[in-house]
């Protein structure tokens, strides 16, 4: 996969600036979450009336990561589709698919509870099993969202869809992650340097360090975003979006024939 296709991404993010939002929104519900969990790893007395505010809440916090990161995904499609992707009408197309998003909610996060209580009580062999299905998962329900937002199906056809697509593009989710990681870092370079002079007597670097982090992290994840999408475009419609360059179609062709060749054996 070549960067070409990183820097498509990036550019349409650059086209439509609005979309940042989103990837902020969603950020927000996660670090609700990770409070929460992070409050309930910290009391080592939970009681009953503990997990009756907590598991709801968590759920709800869920529940909003992945409604905004639907609205994203809708918003993207308005894109390839050439519709204007306002964030209006991605909040208006997520919303049309609140039941499908709840039930995915429901699913998802009562296997990442599930996985999490295992791993923490599991031996090594209970902790590497619990790794390698959670690989699994993650590889399967990688497409979950954009198929939630561009086909008319509930929460465990979604993730069959996506499971099924995986099997075509298995390679380009591993490959995007990896390059999405080395990407980050370099994006990341000038708030570490931000940073560190904020630490080194110069504190008022520190709110500038801070918002660049935000910035970095919102606009990452809007790109990586726009990338499923497009590869769920090109996996299940069998379309070529508009300023993918030759290099790029000859990356996708040259792992598609690869794949098929595995799969032959």
């Amino acid at each position: 996969m070549s960067w070409d296709l990183f820097d498509w991404s990036f550019a349409v993010v650059r086209k439509h600036k609005r979309l940042v939002l989103f990837p902020i929104l969603s950020a927000v519900a996660a670090l609700a979450g990770v409070y929460l969990y992070w409050h309930w790893r910290q009391n080592h007395h939970v009681g009953i009336g503990d997990y009756l505010w907590l598991v709801p809440a968590y759920m709800f916090a869920s529940f909003a990561m992945i409604f905004f990161n639907c609205a994203l995904a809708a918003c993207a499609t308005a894109h390839f589709t050439g519709d204007n992707p306002t964030l209006g009408f991605g909040l208006r197309h997520a919303g049309r698919r609140l039941a499908p998003i709840l039930a995915w909610t429901l699913l998802s996060t009562t296997v990442g509870l599930i996985l999490n209580a295992i791993e923490s009580r599991a031996s090594w062999a209970g902790k590497l099993a619990t790794w390698i299905f959670g690989f699994a998962w993650g590889t399967a329900s990688y497409l979950v969202v954009p198929v939630l937002i561009a086909e008319d199906r509930g929460a465990f056809g979604s993730l069959r869809r996506s499971a099924q697509l995986a099997r075509e593009t298995w390679g380009d989710q591993i490959v995007a992650g990896i390059r999405f990681g080395w990407r980050g870092v370099f994006l990341f370079i000038p708030c570490l340097v931000l940073g560190a002079i904020g630490a080194n007597g110069h504190p008022i670097m520190l709110p500038v360090a801070a918002a660049y982090f935000i910035i970095a992290v919102a606009v990452l994840s809007a790109a990586k975003g726009i990338f499923e999408v497009a590869l769920y475009r090109y996996a299940a419609l069998n379309e070529i979006p508009s300023g993918w360059s030759p290099e790029i179609l000859r990356t996708f062709q040259s792992r598609n024939d690869m794949r098929t060749r595995i799969l032959d054996i």
